[in-house]
């Protein structure tokens, strides 16, 4: 459980940083900041090219050094955010500034750093060198630089909210740094010459990075939606409640990043994914319950005491994103073995399926309950991710199995032919 212990820091600073956030802005200043985050957050995710799930992959199989892949991914990232994403999020803060949201539009722009700041995130390196004590130092470095310059610089922020991605970016971006500089030291070189090419990496980047990037928009596409029916107090508050969410969506991750490197090693051999899968499972299935619990009995008062306000809303949608993250917690082991059991295509129709249910159920629900709508749509969407992944992810054990068989039989029978 070395990744998820290391991490332990990094999500109490996490948390830090949120009741800080809460606590200093207005329910409307961080209703629009959590619009400008979905949106920037969506964009990163494209800049990410799926890496952190085919990342480790392709070093197994890439037989050269992986620092040569890291400086080759580096590259293709950083194309991706300069020429993709930088004009869309233009457009998206032209598209502010026209209706009238000036502050979100400056917004928007100033997020741009997060973006380029994540086209130099190699977590996904750590992953496959198995050094989570660097990776976690590094993301606590990074975390802790961003706090102190939050607190800092409180009265600025409050004027210019634009300054919050800055910060971050800045913060990140120092940590990102020096764990670029412990990994070069401590990556093993080969002189073997690296055999992926870059469309090979945009390719499988492709599927499995647009499936995190509608997983993303379906975990916090329903704030952008609900700016149309609900009021900027109300945006705020559920904000509040689904950023939460999120921090515990990222101990899932670091949760399934204990296991990413033994999934790559066993992904052809049905019995040990089975056993490893098992695991997975168990640990992912405690932390889903314990989260559960603390979001039904102390997630709503816990965000007022940080607040310092009464925050009714987060009390109205609480009990029923404690239900979203058990489900959450039960869908994370077999949507995120997929990719590296060569389900791509797979991994993507499911969350794609999610996305569109979950934008018809907003459609009808958003307009008549609010914020309660939208949480209640996310539990369904949720389920039928956690549903969907486990059908398609048992019928690849079973393909496994019948291949390990059939292999086994072929061995014997020419052994058989040898002796004879």
């Amino acid at each position: 459980m070395g990744y998820l212990s290391a991490d332990g820091l990094n999500y109490a600073l996490g948390f830090l940083i949120y009741g800080w956030l809460v606590r200093v802005l207005t329910n409307q200043q961080y209703g629009q900041l959590s619009v400008a985050t979905s949106v920037y957050q969506a964009l990163m995710m494209m800049a990410a090219l799926g890496l952190d799930l085919t990342g480790p992959h392709f070093l197994a199989a890439a037989g050269g050094d992986p620092m040569d892949f890291a400086r080759q991914a580096q590259r293709l990232r950083l194309a991706i955010a300069v020429l993709v994403c930088g004009p869309l999020q233009v457009g998206g803060a032209l598209i502010a500034w026209h209706r009238g949201q000036t502050l979100l539009a400056t917004v928007i722009l100033a997020s741009f750093s997060m973006v380029l700041a994540r086209a130099l995130d190699l977590t996904y390196l750590a992953v496959a060198l198995r050094l989570p004590a660097p990776l976690a130092k590094t993301r606590a470095l990074g975390l802790s630089a961003y706090l102190l310059m939050l607190i800092v610089c409180t009265p600025l922020v409050r004027q210019h909210l634009w300054l919050v991605p800055l910060l971050n970016a800045v913060g990140v971006t120092l940590g990102r740094i020096q764990l670029a500089r412990l990994l070069r030291r401590r990556s093993p070189r080969s002189r073997h010459t690296l055999h992926i090419r870059s469309w090979q990496i945009v390719t499988h980047g492709i599927k499995a990075g647009g499936g995190q990037l509608l997983l993303l928009i379906m975990q916090t596409g329903d704030v952008v939606l609900l700016v149309r029916y609900v009021s900027s107090d109300a945006l705020g508050q559920y904000a509040m409640i689904s950023r939460l969410y999120l921090l515990g969506i990222a101990a899932l991750g670091a949760m399934f990043n204990t296991f990413l490197p033994e999934v790559v090693h066993v992904a052809h051999d049905a019995v040990k994914l089975r056993h490893l899968f098992r695991a997975c499972v168990v640990a992912n299935l405690a932390l889903g319950v314990a989260g559960s619990l603390a979001f039904y009995g102390i997630g709503a008062r816990l965000s007022e005491l940080l607040a310092h306000r009464s925050l009714p809303a987060v009390h109205a949608v609480s009990p029923v994103f404690a239900l979203v993250f058990l489900l959450m917690a039960a869908a994370n082991p077999f949507l995120g073995m997929l990719p590296s059991l060569h389900r791509g295509s797979e991994y993507f129709i499911g969350i794609a399926s999610a996305a569109v249910l979950l934008l018809g159920l907003d459609l009808m629900l958003m307009p008549r309950y609010g914020v309660v709508g939208a949480a209640y749509g996310q539990a369904t969407a949720t389920a039928w991710l956690a549903l969907f992944s486990a059908m398609v992810f048992f019928r690849q054990v079973r393909f496994l199995h019948a291949e390990n068989l059939e292999a086994a039989a072929r061995d014997m029978v020419n052994s058989t032919s040898q002796v004879g």
